[in-house]
């Protein structure tokens, strides 16, 4: 016996309240007495309580209150069931690249769809299972259930994507969905990957079914392919390298061909050894557009063998640069020059206005920050100390950079960032947008030297140190000039009509302002569909189109993933992978108390107290009434 709403225990009190009632009933009732001589021997206290005679109405009043408030407490008493429950079964299969690749007739991935078939077909009726898809990410196809021609059904709907695997996570999903409501349950991972690359601990491994498919390495696929053409060049100047790899243990050759708008400008044929590599250089285009490198050969995977890249035409752009230094003025203006398609306009702090700025404008403020809410990219170098965006808390000194961003694509290629000459920098304020590029330290805290992010949907980027020394053209400052050059690429915005490389397994997220509701894309493979949130996934080879009202560009995506491309999937060790087979098990016959809860009861019989009392409150009326 117990209740399981121990909360509402506070509503006994109802019945102390409902016995004052009573009392303060009895206290109003007034009697005539011919004197009081009597009535002044017996205490207050005990004539009080002995006036308080429960009558059959106070009773059934009592009962009923106690009634109504016991069904709050939902009561309860043990009682033991047992119930039939079938296992639990979880069934993780690899989607990415590599499954797609051939052996014999069939692919890797048809391969492992049928041995998964086979062992939910070897489940017992009682069985619940769940279906989770591994490629980049795991996604649960179907969460635990008993239908198993469901799952068989999603089995035969599911097809590998052009992406890499992440197949610990999602084992590690499957670990997590098996433990819930503390059972237990046996999970099937069924992929090409050996055992031994899983970096999981080995309980879990143990207890892992694991199917492994596939055993050729015949694949001869594009490892990459760069095309080095900076913001200030044209396409005459642009120069692309493929690069092929033979990932099979013999020696494998093709051809190689190279389009730039459909026009085949470059063919041709190599051999490869075992394992090698070899790169081709293509430069001398006539045309800006769309460039494809494809390999033809003979092998098991063919999604590796095409990838894309864009041919930029060099555009017209303008640098404003707000200034009152000369200094700076005429080494900006020996740099721009340099620089072809670049014009550079010159203002003074007081004639410049942000109406007269153009959103393919890159603005470089000189020791000022406008008030004013700037729509184009911006350079602020060496900020006034008071500024409404990123405010001086302290000067510097002599300054040592400390720490630095290599990854960022401004000091990507950049060596000895350490050497930048800062004799003074400023300390500036970091704001919650924008990310530490370059750092130094004092005793106290880092000091931002130079910080990128993007506010207002345009991109900002800051230099805590000054340019006016006439140190930007020293020749022994060349670091410095190379570091204003790529924050310049950095700020400059992307033609809209210039396609965007995506790695596949990637999300494309929409820009600010480039709103789902009418866009539609048209995938590599598939119809035109009508997009429906901001971000897109990219899961094939291709070029993916999007079209809209307001935004309209081009997604060029390619896989270049070694560890996709390279299909004989070797062990690390020399030991082969056991493979753990789990034979069908019977359902299990389980017993446990459950708690059997009577509350309803005590509101049925409240129910009929409420009757019961109206009918003796009828009986006396009508009785009242012959009298």
């Amino acid at each position: 016996m117990g209740i399981l709403n121990p909360a509402a225990l506070p509503l006994l009190a109802l019945l102390g309240i409902l016995i004052l009632i009573y009392l303060r009933e009895r206290w109003r009732t007034r009697i005539e007495v011919p004197s009081l001589l009597l009535w002044n021997v017996v205490k207050e206290d005990k004539a009080r309580v002995r006036r308080f005679t429960p009558s059959l109405l106070f009773l059934l009043q009592a009962l009923l209150l106690a009634l109504l408030i016991g069904g709050v407490l939902h009561p309860f008493r043990s009682q033991i069931v047992s119930e039939t429950r079938g296992n639990r079964h979880i069934l993780v299969i690899d989607t990415s690249a590599s499954m797609q690749a051939r052996e014999g007739r069939m692919q890797r991935f048809d391969l492992a769809r049928d041995q998964a078939k086979k062992v939910v077909q070897s489940f017992n009726m009682l069985d619940e299972v769940m279906l989770i898809s591994v490629s980049t990410r795991p996604i649960v196809v179907s969460g635990l259930t008993k239908d198993h021609l469901l799952i068989l059904h999603l089995l035969e709907t599911l097809k590998p994507v052009d992406t890499g695997t992440n197949l610990d996570l999602g084992i590690e999903l499957a670990l997590a969905q098996r433990d819930r409501e503390g059972r237990q349950g046996q999970i099937y991972v069924f992929t090409d990957e050996p055992k031994n690359v899983l970096n999981l601990s080995a309980d879990k491994l143990k207890d892992l079914a694991y199917y492994r498919v596939g055993k050729t390495d015949d694949n001869l696929g594009l490892a990459a392919l760069h095309l080095h053409q900076n913001p200030f060049q044209s396409y005459s100047q642009a120069q692309a390298y493929v690069i092929v790899r033979n990932y099979a243990a013999r020696p494998k050759g093709g051809t190689l061909t190279v389009h730039l708008n459909e026009k085949q400008i470059l063919r041709r044929e190599f051999t490869l050894p075992a394992r090698e590599a070899t790169s081709f250089s293509v430069k001398g285009f006539e045309s800006p557009g769309k460039l494809v490198a494809q390999i033809e050969t003979n092998d098991a995977l063919s999604v590796d063998d095409r990838a894309w890249a864009w041919l930029a035409e060099l555009r017209d752009r303008r640098l404003v640069l707000v200034s009152g230094v000369k200094g700076l003025q005429e080494e900006i203006l020996r740099v721009s020059q340099a620089i072809p398609g670049l014009t550079l306009t010159t203002l003074t702090p007081d004639a410049f206005s942000s109406a007269e700025i153009r959103p393919q404008d890159v603005v470089l403020f000189h020791q000022v920050v406008p008030s004013s809410t700037v729509l184009a990219n911006s350079l602020y170098v060496f900020p006034q100390p008071q500024n409404p965006l990123f405010p001086a808390v302290a000067e510097a000194e002599d300054v040592s950079i400390l720490d630095w961003r290599q990854e960022h694509e401004i000091l990507q290629n950049l060596h000895y960032v350490d050497a930048l000459p800062l004799k003074k920098a400023r300390v500036l304020a970091l704001p919650s947008w924008a990310q530490v590029l370059i750092s130094s330290r004092t005793k106290n805290s880092e000091v931002p030297l130079a910080f990128t992010g993007e506010k207002d949907g345009h991109r900002v980027a800051c230099l805590a140190f000054d340019l006016g020394k006439g140190n930007l053209t020293n020749s022994d400052n060349m670091t410095l000039l190379l570091l204003f050059l790529n924050t310049m690429r950095w700020l400059f915005p992307a033609d809209p009509a210039t396609p965007t490389l995506v790695p596949t397994g990637e999300a494309f997220f929409l820009p600010p302002g480039a709103g789902p509701d009418s866009l539609r894309l048209l995938p590599p493979q598939g119809e035109e569909q009508k997009i429906d949130t901001d971000v897109i996934e990219v899961d094939h080879v291709g070029e993916y189109r999007l079209s809209g009202s307001r935004y309209r560009t081009t997604l060029y995506a390619n896989l270049f993933d070694e560890h996709e491309s390279d299909i004989g999937r070797r062990d690390d060790d020399s030991q082969p992978v056991a493979v753990k087979h789990v034979d069908a098990q019977a359902p299990q016959e389980l017993t446990k108390m459950v708690p059997m809860e009577f509350g309803r009861i005590l509101y049925y019989g409240a129910a009929g107290l409420i009757l019961l009392e109206w009918l003796y409150a009828l009986w006396r009326y009508y009785r009242t009434s012959r009298v």
